[in-house]
Parts: C-alpha cells; structure tokens; sequence
C-alpha cells in the first residue's frame, strides 16, 4: 500500500511505452521468455494482465470488471485509443477509492513537473479525471503552473487534455485572474490551424473574462483583441460564434477610461462585422449584428447605432465610408480581401461595397487600382461559368485576359512580371 502509486503509474507508462514503441532487442527477448514461460504473444498484453492482478490483490475486482465491460483493457492495446482507455481505468479507480486516487494524483502532478516526455499524455489523461478528488482551494495554483509548460507544446493531445484540465478550474470564480492572466500563453494557441485547440481556448477565455478584474482584463484587452479579429473568419463556425462574442465581452468589460486602448481594434472590427451580417450561418449572424452594435456604442457613432437598430445594413455600410475618410484604403483593403470569400452572399456584398468605394477619391491610387482590377477579375470569371475561384493558374490568366481592359476605363495598370497585382492576392 505504501508503494502503491509507484507502482500502479509504473506500470500504466510501461503499458503506453511498450505499445507505442519497443526496441527490436526487448521484442527479441520477449519471444525467448514467451516460448519457456508461455506467455503472452506481445509485451504490452503481459504488462495488462499484471495491471489486472495488481488491482485484484488490492480488491479492486470491481474496477477489474467495470472495464473489461467496456473493452478498455483491449483498448489500452491501441496506441490511437490509449488515451480513452486510460481515462476509464481512472472513472472507475474514483468511484472505488478517492484516497487512492488522490495518492495518485499528487504522484502523477510530480512526475508532469518533472516534464517526463515520454509519459506526459497518459499522465495527464489520468490526471484530468482525477481532478474531483482534489482539494482544489489547495490545487488550482499548482495546477496552473503547468500550462506555460506544455500549452505551447507541438503535442496537440497534451494541449487538449490542459484545456480540458483549464475548463474545470475556470469553473471557479476565484480562478478567474489567475487564468486571464496567462492569457499570453492563450493567443499563441488561438494563431494555430486545429479547430478544436481554438475553440477549447476561447470557451476557456469566455468562462473566466467576466469574472477577472477590470485592471487585469485592461492589461491583455489589445493583446487579446488582435488575436480574435482574424478568428471572425475562421473556417470553424463555431470558432467565429465564440471569438466575435468574446470581443464584444471585451468592449463591454473595458471602463470609460480605459476604451481608448481598444479604439483602434474596435475601429478595424467593424467591415468585417458587417460582412458577416451577410452569412450563410444565422447565428454567426446574429452574433455579428450584436457585437457590431456594441462597437457602434464603443466608438460612440449614435448614427450608425441608429441604423442597426432599424436593420438599414446596406446604409450602414455606406455611412460607414462616408463618415470615417481618414480610414478609407484600410476599409477598401478590407473589402478586397473579402471579395474572395467562399460564401457567395459575402462575396456579393464585398463587391457590391468595392464597387461603391471605387467611385470615390478618398483612396489611395494603388487600392483603388487593386480593388478594381480584382472586380473586373471577378466578372470575367463569372461570365464564364468553366472558371472558379481555385483553378489552375493558366485558366486563372485566360479569364483574366478576357477581362475589360482598366486603361480604357481610365485606371493605371498594375501588373507584376505579366500578373496582375491580385493574381498574387488570389494565389494567398
């Protein structure tokens, strides 16, 4: 008993260890020792059934059996399974004996502060649901010190079991400034491509910012705030919901004196806001139109409120141009980018608002030139239906050959080696 989570964890590594990978010499070996001593044909299943025995000794048949009938001792034979296989041998040990578990758990919290490589995934697999059977009043500091350790990892299991570890400790109020103040570690993980590493962070972020104090969330507002304004257009509807809800939360949460910090990001989020109004998706919709609405309030533009609330979208867009000259190329770079969309409605709505910034002189000649060439680029393409937006870059050409020409429109021709300036935008 006194060995007991030595030797229980000794054995749960040694079971990952010699199903994910084991040297040709101890497969050599075993063969020798499985033909004098009949055992079993791999190591790892040896390994299992001394598991089974070490609980049955200890009386734990009930934890024997329970996951058995859910396959689990097979399981853990999987090297892409292991980790559910490990997280119901846990379920099952915390239902038998919360003091062993909690014995268990203080070693494994050692061993992952020792930042043991090898056995990191299945010790935070079991770790996470041992979580329980903590005192967590003593635990949750303890525990955050390990997310600058491995939420920066390349492993991506071991980052999801640390936020799924982070989505019970934000539970907790008082947890709340501990977990903002990370929030460094978080906007490294919101620029990865995994969805669901995103979306784990920001659910994350979502729990805690309200209950964090307003000198903490003023500290990491702009930090914060440039890393949800790409995610508006992630590929991951869910990731857009949670990253445009979590911006218009920032806003609300900043005091009076302290929105100037933010102005600039709010002033940037606005275009693509707008564009979102025109999703295919109704709640990325809605949730477009609220946090626009708060940014209208945020910046205090009483006209542009007004015509939210009376749904005059396209008016909005226009007043918009009209009212802020002095942003005006950002605004049209903006739109250009959105003109590529693979929403249609989208698409529409970004050409429909080019089309208007480009009858105007509040832009610089270089994003004029881009957003107009881009349009007649747009059109060719559409009137020949063989031409989409991701063909190869020869059809790409001869649609864009076929092109109105924008000398004869008046414009400067901006090419590069015999492309034009938004070939290189498309190819991006």
């Amino acid at each position: 008993m006194m060995y007991l989570p030595c030797l229980f964890v000794a054995l749960l590594f040694q079971i990952f260890s010699s199903t994910a990978q084991m040297p040709v010499e101890v497969n050599t070996f075993w063969r020798r020792c499985q033909q004098e001593h009949c055992l079993p044909t791999n190591p790892n299943r040896f390994i299992v059934q001394t598991m089974k025995s070490l609980l049955c000794h200890l009386e734990y048949e009930d934890v024997v059996s329970e996951v058995e009938h859910e396959c689990g001792w097979d399981t853990f034979l999987n090297i892409d399974n292991h980790q559910y296989a490990v997280g119901l041998l846990a379920r099952a040990m915390l239902r038998v004996s919360q003091c062993l578990c909690y014995r268990i758990a203080r070693y494994l919290f050692r061993l992952l502060r020792r930042e043991e490589a090898r056995w990191e995934v299945s010790a935070m697999a079991f770790f996470v649901e041992l979580l329980p059977c903590l005192n967590l009043d003593k635990w949750d500091e303890r525990i955050l010190q390990l997310v600058p350790i491995y939420l920066r990892r390349d492993c991506r299991e071991m980052r999801l079991l640390l936020l799924r570890c982070l989505l019970l400790l934000c539970k907790r109020p008082s947890m709340a400034n501990s977990i903002v103040a990370l929030t460094e570690s978080f906007t490294e993980v919101l620029k990865d491509k995994d969805g669901e590493l995103v979306g784990m962070t920001l659910s994350v972020l979502s729990e805690v910012l309200r209950d964090a104090d307003v000198s903490i969330v003023s500290s990491i507002a702009v930090q914060l705030a440039e890393a949800l304004l790409p995610l508006f257009d992630n590929d991951t509807s869910d990731v857009q919901l949670l990253s445009i809800h979590l911006f218009q939360v920032l806003m609300e949460l900043l005091p009076e004196e302290e929105k100037k910090l933010l102005e600039k990001n709010v002033h940037q989020s606005l275009l693509p806001l707008f564009f979102h109004m025109y999703d295919e998706n109704q709640c990325v919709v809605q949730a477009s139109w609220e946090t626009l609405l708060q940014a209208t309030k945020f910046l205090k533009k009483w006209n542009l409120e007004e015509l939210l609330k009376t749904e005059e979208m396209w008016r909005f867009g226009e007043c918009l141009l009209a009212e802020d000259r002095s942003r005006a190329d950002e605004y049209l770079r903006q739109s250009v980018s959105y003109l590529h969309s693979p929403q249609k409605s989208i698409r529409e709505a970004a050409i429909r608002l080019t089309a208007r910034q480009g009858t105007t002189n509040n832009f610089s000649i270089s994003i004029s030139n881009l957003a107009t060439q881009t349009l007649h680029f747009l059109r060719a393409v559409e009137r020949h239906p063989s031409f989409r937006f991701r063909l190869p870059q020869n059809q790409l050409c001869m649609a864009w050959r076929r092109r109105p020409s924008l000398l004869d429109n008046g414009w400067p021709s901006v090419c590069y080696s015999g492309q034009p300036h938004c070939w290189r935008s498309l190819q991006s």
